[in-house]
């Protein structure tokens, strides 16, 4: 039930509608509340306010019309240049950063408060028939002034916001952010001692006889309940394997999981393991952290290809990537099980790690910017700053291995011998500081133990 509501939140934030309806009823209670204080006023002695309305009726159903009108309008100019904007970030900076724009708070109450002005003076306008013997709702025409120049404010905003938030730098500093709070989120505390952990011995004849939890319908597995999976094992005395991690996409008939022993593999334990996993139709950074970090990447592949020739972007991407990266170097292992009270197996599952992320990004730009001078130096710059937060083996060696890859690949492919002579200066100097970390880390992992 918790990822259920946690993935209906997600779809909710990355909606135009959910901030603006809220506006809506907001408006709609202010509209009445507004028209009974009008009906009260008038008996109680207060008074008349001093800031309050005091035109005609007729006046009064101007004004409203006049500011309804005009809000209408300003919604629909302003929708159209949310929709102009969303074009312009999925041809520029790629498809999947649409949502940045999507979720955008200020996009949304920008939005909000033109239609709920519009709604409030629509309300109110009924209410004045015209006739002369009626009472003047001075207070809820004031409010709706008010909401007008309120909007007035906002559309300068908007124009503000917009032409800030296309900016690249902006973009993706915020999706760097983003990247940031989800390795924080996913990964909270920062561990030591934790390079490896011993292989939890499967029952005999697991990988052959186990019951398959197959996937109902193809899509990307978002997120994993493995409280609940844990808990399920517990109460049947089970043993699950998870065989996929959030992000992977799944096709229908592919098993989710592996049950043990397969005797108490029964339909109603199938459903129940079912409302455990959480599909869709997109990835989101709810339990997948990569997916972040793969937007970054993919934002600088579009940058340096031939057709946006933008290596200045590209660079910007790769910092932001190392900031991340460095982050979730610093956060260590955990152990990919889960015993209970008597220290019997029951959970089994995929974590996501250093050297999963770390390659899943690093290699596609690299292979990009094998040309780039620019852009291959600040990666060799990047990975000497990670070279100096990683504590354990594994991570040491896909730098390695990275830095390794970005000179041999850069070397093949530059002409001009000062070009190479730098990419191999910077080389250098992320050996030095591998060198420097490998004094540091944690053991390797043993024979027999979990490679992460």
């Amino acid at each position: 039930m918790k990822n259920r509501i946690i993935s209906l939140w997600y779809r909710v934030r990355y909606s135009l509608w959910f901030v603006p309806g809220l506006m809506v009823a907001g408006a709609l209670a202010l509209a009445y509340a507004t028209i009974g204080l009008d009906a009260t006023l008038p008996h109680t002695g207060v008074g008349k306010l001093w800031w309050a309305y005091e035109g005609t009726l007729a006046g009064a159903r101007a004004v409203l019309s006049t500011i309804a009108g005009s809000m209408i309008t300003v919604a629909g100019l302003v929708f159209s240049l949310t929709m102009v904007v969303l074009s312009l970030a999925s041809s520029q900076f790629g498809p999947r950063l649409v949502r940045n724009f999507m979720d955008d708070t200020g996009n949304q109450l920008v939005l909000g408060t033109f239609v709920a002005t519009f709604v409030y003076c629509l309300v109110v306008l009924r209410t004045i028939e015209g006739a002369g013997s009626d009472p003047l709702p001075s207070l809820s025409v004031s409010v709706g002034l008010a909401l007008a120049l309120a909007s007035l404010g906002v559309l300068i905003y908007f124009i503000h916001h917009v032409a800030s938030s296309i900016q690249a730098n902006n973009l993706l500093a915020r999706v760097g952010r983003e990247f940031e709070d989800s390795v924080r989120r996913l990964f909270p505390e920062a561990t030591d001692g934790l390079a490896a952990w011993p292989t939890p011995e499967m029952p005999q004849g697991f990988a052959q006889r186990a019951e398959e939890l197959w996937v109902r319908q193809s899509g990307y597995l978002q997120m994993i309940d493995h409280g609940r999976l844990f808990d399920l094992a517990r109460e049947k005395d089970l043993l699950i394997q998870v065989t996929r991690r959030p992000g992977d996409f799944v096709i229908k008939g592919n098993p989710l999981c592996l049950v043990w022993p397969p005797e108490s593999f029964t339909p109603d334990l199938a459903v129940r393991l079912q409302r455990s996993f959480t599909m869709g139709v997109e990835r989101t950074e709810a339990q997948d952290v990569e997916y972040v970090a793969r937007l970054l990447a993919e934002t600088a592949l579009r940058a340096l290809s031939p057709g946006m020739n933008d290596p200045y972007t590209a660079v910007t991407c790769i910092d932001w990537l190392g900031s991340g990266l460095a982050l979730l170097a610093g956060r260590g292992r955990r152990p990919a099980f889960r015993l209970d009270e008597s220290g019997e197996l029951r959970l089994v599952y995929q974590e996501v790690s250093f050297p999963l992320v770390a390659e899943g990004c690093l290699e596609p730009i690299r292979r990009a910017a094998r040309e780039n001078v620019m852009c291959t130096v600040r990666l060799l710059e990047v990975l000497a700053a990670l070279a100096r937060q990683v504590r354990l083996s594994q991570d040491h060696q896909v730098l390695v291995h990275q830095a390794q890859a970005v000179k041999t690949d850069s070397l093949d492919n530059l002409r001009l011998s000062w070009d190479r002579d730098l990419i191999s200066e910077k080389h250098q100097e992320v050996l030095r500081e591998l060198e420097r970390a490998a004094l540091r880390l944690e053991p390797p992992v043993a024979e027999g133990e979990e490679k992460g």
